[in-house]
């Protein structure tokens, strides 16, 4: 988490610290859980991106059009099958903030890739199993 945070601070996307500490949360206290999965934490978060930044080329900003995004990046990752709470709040502060996705797009995904491959190594360690799945 301090990486992330540092990363972020760095690049003054610190926006994308309470999605990524959420997601944090649940793949390390429910490593087993399906939204703990590579697919569910990796795509969760890039299929809102891609809706969010979508809607802003689009023209819409502001509350209203976050609402559509968050909903729309919802159903989108339920359909796919890579549900993950924290990627709505990805959503919500995208629109919110409108960030640079240059910058933005790559730290989201250096972020939910790190914190998968921290986790492997973690397992590893106890001998235990993640992922579970891929896909």
């Amino acid at each position: 988490m301090a990486l992330l945070v540092a990363v972020g601070a760095l690049a003054h996307q610190t926006v994308l610290v309470p999605p990524l500490a959420a997601t944090m949360a649940i793949v390390t206290a429910t490593p087993d859980s399906p939204l703990a999965q590579p697919r569910h934490v990796i795509g969760g978060h890039m299929l809102s991106c891609l809706v969010c930044f979508t809607v802003l080329a689009l023209g819409w900003h502001g509350p209203w059009a976050a609402v559509v995004a968050c909903g729309i990046a919802c159903g989108l990752v339920l359909a796919l099958k890579a549900a993950h709470p924290p990627a709505m709040a990805t959503a919500v502060m995208i629109m919110l903030t409108d960030p640079p996705a240059t910058r933005f797009v790559p730290l989201l995904a250096a972020g939910a890739v790190l914190l998968v491959m921290v986790q492997m190594v973690s397992a590893r360690l106890q001998r235990e199993v993640y992922p579970t799945s891929w896909w």
